[in-house]
């Protein structure tokens, strides 16, 4: 796949892994067992599997649809399902080849609601214990041919992913997180942006999540380098690669 087609950080980060091999080297499964046992459990109801089967909808667009919920429970305590769709809709085919779903069954509605409370829920206490509002959709500013995007949440400082699974956080998981703070500190550097500090992954299907500063993340997989190290290599690499 030519990376032209490949300028989304997310998207890079999900299908060019090996672009970050010789940049966070220790990123491997040892170390991510090591963050996931930090996992907490909010005080949320988790949705069971039972009732996730009896939905007919792709998984990716149902949970979706959950995040999209909750993001109008964070605005305005109400959802409307058409934008909801809507929204889920547009997200899925900026990164995959989603179809338009014939429609949102009862069941998917209880799904999703229940997916929407739980990151409302979770992003609000987040943001309390850390004295900072909720912005949704935060900006992921670029770099060389890797251009901006969105995140899901951040509060303050903190950046926080939605990963909606039945397993443990994967290393993909934390290889996109890790991605989308060495671009933070890249416009941070160039006094396009802040920094990133601290990074959570979110999972309101099972209602759990794990926090973690990102100089500890680093120290962690990074082999040793330094910050600024890190983004030398890592922009020679998007310099080698560049379209």
């Amino acid at each position: 796949m030519m990376l032209k087609l490949l300028r989304d950080p997310r998207t890079v980060a999900r299908d060019v892994p090996g672009l970050f091999d010789a940049v966070f080297p220790q990123l491997t499964s040892s170390v991510v067992m090591h963050f996931n046992r930090r996992r907490v459990a909010a005080d949320v109801t988790p949705v069971p599997s039972g009732l996730i089967e009896q939905s007919k909808l792709q998984r990716a667009m149902l949970f979706e649809l959950g995040v999209a919920a909750g993001e109008m429970l964070l605005r305005a305590d109400v959802i409307d399902w058409e934008e909801c769709k809507r929204v889920a809709l547009a997200r899925q085919r900026r990164y995959f080849d989603a179809e338009t779903p014939e429609g949102i069954s009862e069941v998917d509605r209880v799904i999703a609601e229940q997916v929407g409370r739980n990151v409302t829920e979770m992003i609000r206490g987040l943001s309390a214990e850390r004295g900072q509002t909720v912005t949704a959709a935060p900006l992921i500013t670029g770099l060389r041919w890797i251009s901006s995007g969105r995140g899901d949440f951040s509060a303050g400082q903190s950046l926080v992913e939605v990963k909606c699974t039945n397993k443990n956080f994967s290393a993909a998981d934390y290889r996109q997180i890790a991605l989308y703070w060495l671009l933070s500190y890249a416009s941070a550097l160039e006094n396009r942006g802040q920094e990133w500090s601290e990074g959570i992954l979110l999972n309101p299907r099972s209602g759990q999540y794990v926090a973690f500063g990102f100089d500890e993340m680093l120290h962690a997989i990074s082999a040793g380098r330094t910050k600024v190290e890190v983004l030398q290599v890592f922009a020679s690499m998007l310099d080698d690669q560049s379209v």
